[in-house]
């Protein structure tokens, strides 16, 4: 049995993510084979059956990932697609609304009309209100606009550019929450205080405090449901939570990082994401 992970480029947290799996495998004796996106010979691929186990760990490689995939390699997908098609977390968000899970209200599409940009504003509850680039990542790309002269002058901007962006109710957040969802069940939970300097919490991953924590089991249910609709069995899912104690479904993130809550909940997250899909391959799950 083979572990084939995908990476393009090292980021931050990337070059651990992989060694923390290359040991998991290790433990188990799966084989262990990192591909990089950049450097590999695409006239020199593997084949992939079902003992195989795939995994693109960190944004970008979605090529390679697209040409390796078919119906019977064994993935974190709960229904393999035939290329990667490179959805956000935006996108998945418009499947959870569908779904009303509870999560910020969203306008899923940025104007520069004045009178819809008024209706929205209300829609809203009103300022401040988020700003979000759907292609963003880790708080970049996300605007926080207190202002009407504020909010038309940088939609005026951003319609000039090609990203594509949200508008979404701000939430005042007394902390943040990450579930990590494998399967039908989050194994580790954690909470994180919010930025007192920044509104965006994970500008900066090393300045991130987790506190481990057992949710209620609606917000579990909610995290594995909201990960399931993304047709992922993995899925790295944050919340807000309020003074009151409400829940807001943010986003779901695959591929998604785990490093942080490992020692922090004492759950030895990539060991068991290997054997989720040793145990997938084997016709265990």
């Amino acid at each position: 049995m083979r572990f084939y992970c995908l990476y393009e480029e090292l980021y931050e947290g990337v070059d651990l993510r992989i060694e923390q799996l290359k040991s998991a495998c290790k433990k188990q004796n799966i084989e262990f084979f990192a591909l990089n996106s950049l450097t590999q010979d695409y006239t020199n691929l593997p084949k992939l059956t079902k003992s195989d186990l795939l995994y693109n760990c960190a944004r970008g490689s979605q090529t390679l990932e697209s040409i390796l995939l078919n119906h019977t390699v064994t993935t974190f997908y709960r229904k393999n697609p035939m290329f990667n098609q490179t959805y956000s977390s935006t996108d998945w968000s418009i499947l959870h609304e569908k779904a009303n899970l509870l999560a910020p209200k969203t306008i899923f599409h940025l104007t520069t009309d004045r009178n819809l940009l008024t209706k929205y504003v209300d829609y809203l509850g009103g300022f401040p209100i988020i700003i979000k680039a759907t292609g963003g990542t880790r708080g970049f790309g996300t605007l926080k606009i207190e202002t009407w002269q504020n909010l038309i002058s940088t939609v005026d901007y951003l319609a000039g550019t090609n990203d594509k962006f949200i508008m979404r109710e701000f939430i005042k957040a007394k902390n943040g929450c990450r579930l990590m969802v494998l399967g039908n069940e989050v194994i580790a939970g954690a909470d994180f205080e919010m930025n007192k300097e920044d509104f965006r919490n994970a500008i900066d991953l090393s300045q991130v405090k987790y506190k481990a924590r057992i949710y209620p089991e609606h917000v579990n249910k909610t995290a594995i449901q909201a990960t399931h609709l993304a047709n992922v069995e993995l899925g790295g899912v944050d919340f807000l939570e309020d003074e009151d104690e409400n829940f807001y479904l943010l986003e779901v993130n695959f591929p998604t990082g785990f490093s942080g809550l490992i020692d922090v909940c004492s759950v030895d997250i990539p060991y068991k994401m290997v054997e989720f899909l040793k145990n997938k391959a084997d016709g265990k799950n």
